[in-house]
């Protein structure tokens, strides 16, 4: 299992052995070689600093307690940029790409919007490829330097555009959220469920549903709040309902959001429900998307409507 954590002290052996590397150096822009103990102090004291001052974010990724590389995010000409080290007995086994995939769920996670900015020499084409794996897109050549060899060097920049996450909610989640829950028209489509008068009352019902036991997630399209999603029993049954705000919907967020959704709460195989309104059809391809089959119908009162909506039942099998 891979983890990801905060450095510290302890680490500096380990921290020195990876970045020691003519491989890795080369490869990088800010890493001579080769390099000596007091080079490696220095880089991780000043990298916790400049983390301290909300300048950067590094990690360092651990599997089964042994260092196997390092990465995260920092800010250069005002864009949001990510980047990651493997240590030369950990490549090709595909840890790149889980690193990378980590470090761009941590800088969503800590709320940081817009695109995220990658950029490798052309002679190194396998991080390009990881990239790719993220969704990242050539995005125009330029050039670079590295400490560790000479003159200017081919680089291409790479983008990621449009990328949806599915995160635990923060209290900054909330207001958003309860403003795109007071949309008229998606509360019509919806037809169900409460309408709050107030964004503490809203979050204060939230609140109190995990606090019983209910999944809730906030789901970020480009660090943005666009909406959530929630998974929770209803008379012995487990059902999952989503809500997502007006401006982003048509996008494909919502099924991207729910099939992220599922595999994060293991419930790929496991029988689980969602109801739509009959006449709202957006609602039933999400779920017909992600693998749910239609398998009944029933009906209620909608207060919301004032009347009685016809709907959907629909299972994960």
């Amino acid at each position: 299992m891979l983890e990801m954590r905060m450095l510290s002290a302890a680490d500096l052996d380990a921290y020195f052995d990876l970045f020691n590397d003519h491989g890795l150096a080369r490869n990088a822009g800010t890493v001579p070689y080769p390099i000596d103990m007091d080079w490696a102090r220095e880089r991780l004291a000043t990298r916790l600093e400049a983390e301290a001052n909300g300048e950067m974010k590094d990690r360092g990724f651990f599997e089964d307690g042994q260092y196997v590389g390092n990465g995260g995010y920092f800010f250069r000409n005002g864009e949001l940029e990510i980047g990651y080290s493997v240590h030369r007995n950990a490549r090709g086994r595909g840890l790149a790409t889980k690193m990378a995939r980590m470090i761009v769920a941590m800088a969503r996670e800590d709320r940081l919007t817009g695109p995220i900015v990658a950029n490798h020499f052309t002679d190194n084409p396998a991080s390009g490829r990881v990239l790719e794996k993220l969704g990242f897109v050539k995005a125009g050549l330029g050039t670079g330097t590295s400490m560790a060899r000479e003159g200017e060097i081919e680089s291409q920049r790479m983008e990621l555009r449009g990328d949806v996450c599915v995160v635990l909610p923060k209290a900054s989640d909330y207001p958003v959220l309860f403003e795109q829950h007071q949309d008229k028209e998606a509360q019509w489509q919806a037809a169900g469920g409460r309408v709050f008068s107030c964004m503490e009352d809203f979050q204060a019902f939230h609140e109190k549903a995990l606090v019983k036991g209910a999944a809730i997630k906030t789901i970020l399209h480009e660090g943005a709040v666009a909406g959530y999603l929630a998974m929770f029993e209803r008379e012995g049954v487990t059902e999952v309902s989503y809500w997502l705000g007006r401006a982003h919907w048509g996008g494909g967020i919502a099924t991207a959001a729910l099939a992220e959704f599922l595999d994060q709460m293991g419930t790929r195989k496991s029988a689980l429900c969602a109801r739509v309104a009959k006449d709202h059809p957006a609602s039933s391809r999400v779920l017909e998307k992600c693998g749910f089959a239609r398998v009944g119908e029933d009906s209620y009162h909608s207060d919301i409507r004032g009347a009685v909506v016809e709907e959907y039942l629909y299972r994960l099998d």
